[in-house]
């Protein structure tokens, strides 16, 4: 009997060897499978667009279906704020993850002495290319200076290091602030290490998405990042008259209807970009992200960014530290990763997008993310996490002039500042402040923007140690920054477009 025994013994081992080595590899497959691969990355940015032309928004005049379908599709933000009511500190906050406040940068800066600080950050594009991205900035960039045209130089128009310094394997776009929409316009690429320049053979908002499509399906293979900055509709007024023609409202101005058209030009070319992603089954591995930069510029602002914008329900435009010029639309959009159709009403910031992006393509380690002042939103989106995602944010914007002020008096600080806070509902504001915002000539105001989101009853009176609270708060805040460094002579002159 002892062979038979030995025989069954050797049976019954050999059979659990193979339930295990099964199991190893069945394991082993299901790893395989259970690994995906790293998501496509895109930002879709407008430039002064109005928080109320959109339909997800609130948008009445203009069709935007494309806009209004990735909201639908996705998370849209009705507390999102931008860093800055103004073009270049905004962006500052979007490529770093971090208040440009951190970088002394209160305005608009084009020099290389104002930008020192910043030219020593990290962007998003150097991370996610050391994760093996492959990352193209299409439209605009506006953080090299300030010029719209060849200035002679080898860098296609930037003053000082330009995108591909900073993580962009790709560019082409326009090399200043504001730049003009017609078909054969002047344009820089960044190609085979060079800058060269060109003129556009399209509409620039169309020619722009044309380039995104084209990009996407380079790099179809994947992971890439792509950031596609529309300088539209930022001044000037320039829109197709096919566009124009397709505004059914009867009742708006000339100017309103030329915005539109450039509004819709927009739309269009969001829904080419998403239907690209579509067509080659890249929509669901896509993470997007749209936003605008600021508050629209509306009616009241400087001539060159006046472009009849609204941003209803809030009051201002960009500029302003109120919330027309400092809250934005803001849609995050991922097919089985974010919620289709919800709402998010939690205090949450475009300095958010960098450690949104980074988490997602494992290009940043938790110990990381101590110098950002962003926050990874997808806790909060999966549910994981509830409530405000920044429990406060602050504004320090340095005070442009509208046309139609009366000229300051002799006591008006020169530059002059508006702050402003906001914590949970309530926000703070105190105008027309010397940096230090020691200038008791201007009380604070303080509105309750759970009630009151146009901000037109000042509260201060009623509920004073809130505003002490929030006041002694801002100052703690300040205090962190570095002081702005002055600009060169001649360095923040402004280039106009040429004319069509």
């Amino acid at each position: 009997m002892r062979p038979l025994f030995s025989f069954a013994i050797l049976v019954a081992a050999f059979a659990v060897s193979q339930t295990l080595l099964s199991g190893v590899s069945l394991g082993a497959e299901q790893a395989r499978v259970s690994v995906s691969p790293p998501p496509n990355l895109l930002i879709l940015f407008t430039d002064d667009m109005g928080y109320g032309d959109i339909g997800a928004y609130g948008g009445r005049d203009i069709p935007t279906p494309h806009l209004d379908r990735l909201a639908a599709e996705g998370m849209r933000f009705t507390s999102a704020y931008t860093v800055a009511p103004i073009c270049v500190p905004s962006r500052m906050g979007l490529m770093s993850g971090r208040f440009p406040a951190r970088f002394g940068v209160f305005d608009n800066v084009y020099s290389p002495q104002q930008n020192q600080i910043w030219l020593q950050q990290t962007t998003l594009a150097d991370v996610l290319k050391k994760q093996g991205y492959r990352a193209a900035n299409i439209g605009k960039w506006h953080l090299s200076g300030n010029s719209s045209a060849h200035s002679g130089n080898e860098l296609g128009g930037f003053l000082f290091k330009p995108p591909h310094e900073r993580g962009f394997d790709e560019f082409v776009g326009i090399t200043g602030g504001m730049h003009t929409f017609w078909k054969g316009t002047g344009l820089a690429r960044f190609k085979d290490g060079t800058y060269e320049r060109f003129n556009s053979p399209d509409y620039l908002t169309d020619f722009f998405g044309t380039e995104a499509c084209e990009f996407i399906q380079r790099q179809k293979d994947g992971p890439w990042f792509l950031y596609l900055a529309f300088n539209a509709p930022h001044a000037p007024l320039h829109g197709l008259d096919e566009d124009q023609a397709a505004i059914d409202a009867k009742d708006i101005s000339p100017d309103r209807r030329k915005y539109a058209a450039m509004v819709r030009a927009v739309d269009r070319n969001v829904g080419r970009v998403m239907d690209k992603l579509r067509e080659l089954g890249l929509a669901e591995n896509t993470l997007t992200v749209f936003a605008n930069d600021n508050g629209g510029g509306g009616n009241n602002a400087s001539e060159h960014t006046r472009n009849t914008a609204i941003n209803r329900p809030h009051r201002g435009h960009k500029f302003d530290v109120l919330e027309g010029g400092v809250r934005v639309p803001f849609i995050l959009h991922w097919p089985g990763q974010v919620p289709a159709g919800k709402a998010f009403d939690g205090i949450v910031s475009t300095t958010d997008v960098f450690p949104t992006f980074a988490k997602a393509a494992s290009a940043l380690a938790e110990s990381e993310t101590t110098t950002l002042d962003g926050i990874d939103l997808m806790p909060f989106v999966k549910g994981e996490k509830s409530g405000h995602v920044h429990e406060t944010l602050c504004w320090q914007q340095r005070v442009w002039t509208r046309p139609n002020e009366r000229k300051p008096g002799p006591a008006y600080p020169v530059p002059a500042y508006n702050l402003a806070i906001r914590s949970g509902q309530w926000k703070a504001i105190k105008l027309d402040q010397p940096f230090e915002g020691t200038n008791h000539g201007r009380a604070w105001e303080l509105y309750d923007l759970s009630q009151d989101p146009a901000e037109l009853n000042d509260l201060a009176t009623e509920f004073p140690d809130k505003v002490k609270e929030l006041s002694e708060a801002f100052f703690v805040w300040q205090k962190q920054m570095p002081k702005p460094i002055a600009a060169p002579a001649a360095s923040n002159r402004k280039v106009a477009p040429p004319k069509p």
